[in-house]
């Protein structure tokens, strides 16, 4: 069975995605919007992929996880999986009321058919925060997504975190010139486009490239939805590297249309 992606929002205003196959889905952060909004987005994921099996949260901020959507997750019967300390800045921030909706891990996490792994990556400060691998399947069959939003740098180690994966959901926020013309408090703590583009190109480097690319989390005054595109695909050819994989970027209100990974 294919694995298959989903970006309903992608940047400030809330981030929520879904990954699923034929025995389930897992979202991918969970703060679409309103109340209103986090059930739209529940009732069209069950249309998609039948049973839910819970939010996997990479930080605390408020536009991936917030009081609204941890009350409507709980309304659906639905865990909001996310590391320790990032568990413990949700409650800061949203109240110990909603301690029964969260379930901290640390270790690879089986939700289903999947596997969830993490990895601390620079972010805001003290906002602990992981990009995440989502395994489906074993041996030949195994499919990986790589989600890597929100940092503003990597190492060799998030590179090899990310290798080899099938799908990659990347973090492109800003563009340098943009950032500097209006700036835009926090974006530093985001990446901006030309470095997204390297990150890119060292995965693909380290061990082949993904199938599908997906460039996330658009700053709305310091981005434009072409530009991250074409910056992966400037640096590629700079650097006489062909891309090899098919290359879409998540609108930041809209979702997008399913990616197929076979």
């Amino acid at each position: 069975m294919a694995l298959k992606f989903k970006s309903f929002r992608s940047g400030s205003g809330g981030n929520a995605a879904l990954l699923w196959n034929g025995a389930g889905g897992l979202f991918i952060d969970f703060a679409p919007g309103c109340q209103r909004d986090c059930r739209a987005v529940i009732a069209e994921a069950k249309r998609l992929c039948g049973e839910l099996l819970g939010a996997v949260i990479t930080h605390a901020h408020g536009d991936h996880i917030n009081k609204n959507s941890l009350k409507v997750l709980a309304e659906a019967g639905l865990k909001a999986y996310c590391h320790p300390r990032a568990a413990e800045q949700v409650l800061a921030r949203c109240g110990r009321d909603h301690a029964g909706v969260l379930s901290p891990f640390e270790s690879p996490l089986v939700l289903g058919d999947f596997t969830v792994s993490q990895a601390e990556v620079p972010h805001a400060p003290d906002y602990h925060t992981c990009a995440l691998n989502v395994t489906y399947g074993r041996g030949l069959k195994r499919r990986r997504a790589a989600v890597f939003t929100d940092f503003n740098a990597f190492t060799d180690t998030h590179v090899s975190f990310a290798a080899g994966a099938d799908l990659l959901l990347l973090e492109s926020n800003h563009d340098p010139e943009l950032m500097r013309r209006n700036r835009h408090p926090g974006s530093e703590y985001h990446m901006s486009n030309p470095l997204a583009a390297d990150f890119l190109l060292r995965v693909c480097e380290a061990d082949g490239p993904p199938q599908a690319v997906v460039l996330a989390h658009l700053s709305e005054r310091c981005n434009h939805p072409d530009l991250p595109e074409r910056e992966v695909r400037r640096h590629f050819k700079k650097k006489k590297q062909p891309v090899k994989f098919r290359l879409h970027t998540a609108p930041r209100d809209g979702s997008c249309e399913p990616l197929e990974i076979e």
